[in-house]
């Protein structure tokens, strides 16, 4: 598949004269502020998109001037260069074979441009919009969808070509137009106007098509309701959910066409194992089950156009504009890994958004993904992925887009220490140093699991500050085996540097010793290697003898990831083992049984075991003490896994 390279908008909505935005035929995460023109970027890219299948009339119209068209996309400040009629607007892609597609008011070839079509026909934008149309059945008292379908699917889906009117049609957005245009008209012997006859061959290709839009339709319905399930699933969600199409129909009159219009139909059927019959799910589910609901319903339609057949040229692009607004962070979670997992292979991923705590959840996982500790190491890794910010500037009276790529607090922290490009500012350096060495914590903490203060309420890392970690970590770190001496270097200066910083305060020196201190600790902190031992989901194995001759064996899966890590300076690897819910199988001197436990910890399990077994039996001398040597995963044991 091709990918986007660069895009460039000129003078079109909020864009004025600009530059290109450079995609190298990555995945873009775009972090924008409301208002900074996220979504004139979204609407130049399905603009562009939508000229394969609009008339060149319709283009035309959209770069018109404001005064001559009421459709008019371009920019209400753009100047028209001296003796020319038009403003320099337009909307252009390039694709990494070189490949260009740009649409202005002059150039509308590509409004005739296959590949363009196929472009369109294998890509979508999904926003929140789409999505929460999903709710409006809520204060409709109707559970229909086909207007969601209408503005959202049809668009951009085609079907088996048919031959219609001295066309060939095959985006289902067309289809559906020539349809509710009718069969035609004729004049009878009286002269009057009358839809065409029966028997001719304008109503004949009428009802082909009636029949191809339903048949395609219903075929596109069935593919959901077989797949749907599973995709809910993904979301750990347990309710089912039934589309039900009904066929376009339609009376043939003399003078007119009596519609019955065709509707598709949401039933929730079975809810966390129950069987239910809702008339309203958007009154039964909640927002974040709908919005769930609605997405998988998307991706289901994605699944059914790429299985229509590859096409090498065409672009696939599934941009995403602020899709997770209405789910909790748990759900953002599930719907972030569906994505990467799922979604990124099959896509050129263009997501947007304006929260910056999800930007930063995102950018969080993919250094986790790549066993990357440092954002800006991540920045210099080529992982597939693009990162930038999008910001409203004013220019004198206009406001414009600036897009530029994300750079992390530790890079602008040295900049503004060094001078690079500008003068030093300490008190700058200082701000964003606090906040790269919190980022630093929040990943040691989220990669280790832990989640909870000494009092065991949950910890909201939306909320947790510098001092907030540094006492957490005076509680946390010594269980870890993790010495202090950092922490305690940086509690002696927050106070007079990093938490001053951040406010104005022009009698606060600013000294470069304790910036130097506190870049020191960043590199303590961000200089960790935490690993994955064993998945979540995967079954390790103790085998415990004892004098007898007999082999005890347990078998459990793991209900959490187990994690090695290496932090601030230690030599070697430890095991972090925290409480989790085992559920396991033993044989030995029984027939095999089925146990539950709570809340063990691994390497206490298999003291444990092995404590009750010696008063029991006695132990035999193939028994290892250390739980790392007696555990093991895929035939190997743990403490093969920290070398």
């Amino acid at each position: 598949m091709s990918k986007i390279k660069r895009i460039w908008l000129n003078n079109f909505k909020f864009f004025g004269s600009s530059s290109p935005i450079e995609l190298a035929g990555k995945h873009l995460l775009l972090y924008g502020e409301n208002g900074s023109g996220k979504s004139s970027l979204c609407y130049g890219l399905n603009t562009l998109l939508d000229a394969a299948v609009n008339s060149p009339e319709k283009v035309q119209k959209q770069f018109a001037l404001p005064s001559e068209s009421e459709d008019s996309l371009i920019n209400i400040h753009a100047k028209m260069d001296e003796g020319a009629e038009r403003t320099n607007a337009f909307v252009s892609v390039e694709d990494n074979n070189g490949k260009v597609y740009q649409i202005s008011y002059r150039n509308l070839d590509s409004c005739q441009d296959t590949d363009l079509l196929e472009s369109n026909l294998a890509s979508d934008l999904i926003n929140y919009q789409s999505l929460f149309r999903f709710q409006t059945p809520h204060s409709e008292q109707t559970s229909s969808l086909i207007d969601v379908f209408e503005y959202s699917v049809f668009p951009h889906l085609s079907f088996p070509a048919i031959h219609y009117h001295g066309k060939t049609l095959r985006n289902v957005k067309t289809m559906i137009k020539e349809y509710n245009e009718g069969p035609g008209y004729t004049t009878n012997a009286k002269g009057e106007r009358i839809i065409v006859y029966k028997n001719s061959q304008d109503y004949n290709d009428f009802l082909a098509l009636e029949a191809h839009l339903n048949e395609k339709i219903q075929q596109l319905v069935d593919f959901i309701n077989i797949n749907i399930y599973d995709k809910i699933q993904k979301f750990e969600y347990d309710f089912k959910v039934h589309l039900e199409y009904t066929s376009a129909s339609h009376v043939k009159k003399d003078k007119s066409i009596e519609r019955h219009r065709y509707n598709i139909e949401l039933k929730l059927t079975e809810f966390e194992g129950t069987a239910v019959n809702v008339k309203y799910p958007s009154k039964f589910l909640n927002e974040a089950r709908m919005t769930a609901l609605a997405f998988c319903i998307r991706w289901c339609v994605l699944d059914y156009r790429l299985g229509q057949g590859e096409v090498p040229n065409a672009l696939k692009i599934l941009l995403l504009d602020d899709v997770m607004v209405s789910l909790d962070r748990c759900n953002r979670t599930k719907l972030i890994r569906i994505i990467l997992d799922e979604l990124a292979d099959k896509f050129q991923i263009l997501f947007f958004t304006h929260d910056r705590s999800l930007y930063s959840y995102i950018i969080r996982e993919l250094m986790n993904r790549n066993g990357i500790s440092k954002e800006e190491d991540l920045l210099k890794t080529d992982i597939g992925w693009q990162f930038m910010e999008m910001f409203a500037c004013r220019k004198g009276k206009v406001s414009e887009p600036i897009v530029q790529p994300y750079a992390s607090s530790y890079t602008k922290a040295r900049k503004y220490y060094q001078g690079d490009g500008g003068n030093v500012d300490f008190a700058a350096c200082g701000n964003a140093l606090r906040q790269a060495i919190e980022g630093a914590f929040k990943m040691i903490y989220t990669r280790l699991g832990i989640t909870k203060n000494a009092d065991g309420s949950s910890i909201d890392f939306s909320k947790t500050m510098l001092g907030d970690y540094i006492h957490l970590s005076k509680t946390h770190f010594p269980d870890l085996n993790i010495p202090l001496d950092a922490i305690h270097a940086l509690d002696s200066i927050k106070n007079i540097l990093l938490n001053p910083s951040s406010h104005y305060n022009p009698e606060m020196d600013f000294y470069g010793q304790e910036l130097e201190i506190a870049f020191d600790v960043y590199h303590e902190l961000s200089e960790c290697d935490i690993r994955i031992v064993v998945p979540k989901n995967e079954e390790v194995i103790i085998n415990i003898p004892t004098l007898d001759g007999a082999q005890h064996i347990y078998k459990t899966t793991m209900n959490q990831d187990l994690v090695a890590y290496k932090i601030m300076g230690q030599p070697e690897y430890k095991i972090r083992w925290i409480p989790m819910k085992l559920s396991f199988t033993y044989s030995g001197d029984n027939p095999q049984k089925e146990h539950r436990e709570k809340n063990l910890r691994l390497n206490d399990f298999y003291m444990g075991n092995a404590d009750y077994l010696q008063k029991k039996y006695g132990l035999h001398d193939g028994y290892v003490e250390d739980a790392l040597s007696g555990i093991n995963y895929k035939g190997r044991m743990l403490k093969d896994y920290l070398r």
